[in-house]
């Protein structure tokens, strides 16, 4: 047996545990994910004369600081809006129900063709069904993610190992690593942080920026729960393409309890903050850094959601990223010869 079909079978066989164990890795990665974000900010207490454990304390001290403030100034309304939410879902979705029949009946009753009609009355019952089942996936997914915050309260403690040991660890990783292809890896590795290198820090700055300006927006238009809205939109803006419309599905359903047209309104505040995002910001905070086509994000995206839910759409882009940095460099590049 070769060499490559040994490794290559290696692999596989890693792949299969990792995917096995998917669900005890969530915090593992959130935790490398909060240190690769975090990382800038250490360094730069630490060249202020701190020990690196005392610049890894103080940084988590800021955060902590920052987010007990916001938590303090925001989570009273934004636990007040869900329940607000949890006590008119019935209702909202009765409503919706009522709404599909007026406009299945609207259609019958005026005089087009017996195959117009046909036709139009099963495109709105399937419309309905679309909409039924979507609403019902992003409850799971929100469901899910919750569930994983308790997990993800480790996180920082991980992530703190991280931080202290990154250094030890990747040289005692490299150990393992035949000393003629150790060039090799550190260069996949120069690769991989170059493509993801700033990718996470001007992502959370973009959905910072949908989240209020969304909000801000659904406040001044008078729809209810405007803040737990705007809290959806910037955490979905997390995952390209979809993102907007998970977002835009709860605030849209939440704007027709107010009348149809506020709708419009509503879908135009999305649009507008979307092409803001894509025009303005995300150019100048993210650039092109992760070097993927549109189709591979997407299909990335969705193999995501399939393997790992919610937490496999936010890891997708990252994941797809590492991979097209090892497949550039079997296929493009000659071994590191020095």
């Amino acid at each position: 047996m070769s060499k490559r079909i040994w490794w290559g079978l290696v692999l596989l066989g890693v792949l299969a545990f990792l995917y096995r164990v998917r669900i005890v890795l969530t915090p593992f990665l959130f935790a490398i994910l909060v240190a690769y974000i975090i990382y800038p900010v250490v360094v730069a207490v630490e060249k202020r004369g701190s020990s690196r454990i005392a610049a890894i304390l103080i940084v988590y001290a800021i955060f902590g600081v920052l987010v007990g403030l916001s938590f303090w100034v925001v989570m009273p309304s934004l636990l007040k809006d869900l329940e607000e939410i949890a006590r008119q879902l019935p209702q909202q979705a009765s409503q919706l129900e009522d709404l599909g029949k007026d406009a299945l009946s609207f259609f019958r009753r005026i005089q087009l063709p017996a195959t117009i009609r046909d036709g139009v009355a099963i495109l709105l019952e399937r419309v309905q069904v679309v909409v039924e089942a979507l609403a019902g996936r992003l409850m799971q997914m929100l469901m899910a993610a919750f569930t994983h915050i308790i997990s993800l309260l480790i996180s920082p403690v991980l992530a703190f190992y991280f931080l202290r040991d990154h250094q030890a660890m990747r040289e005692s990783a490299l150990r393992y690593i035949p000393a003629q292809h150790r060039g090799d890896a550190l260069y996949i590795l120069q690769e991989i942080n170059s493509a993801l290198n700033g990718f996470f820090r001007g992502q959370i700055l973009v959905c910072l920026f949908v989240g209020l300006f969304v909000y801000g927006g659904l406040a001044i238009l008078g729809i209810p729960y405007a803040l737990f809205i705007g809290f959806l939109a910037g955490l979905f803006d997390i995952i390209p393409y979809f993102g907007p419309v998970l977002g835009f599905v709860p605030a849209a359903t939440l704007a027709l309890s107010k009348s149809p047209l506020t709708v419009l309104w509503v879908m135009a505040l999305f649009v507008a903050a979307n092409q803001i995002e894509n025009a303005i910001i995300s150019p100048k905070l993210i650039g092109d850094r992760v070097g993927l086509h549109p189709l591979v994000v997407i299909f990335a995206v969705l193999v995501g959601a399939e393997v790992m839910g919610i937490i496999g759409m936010l890891l997708a882009i990252p994941v797809a990223s590492i991979i097209r940095v090892v497949l550039a460099f079997a296929f493009l590049r000659r071994p590191y010869e020095k």
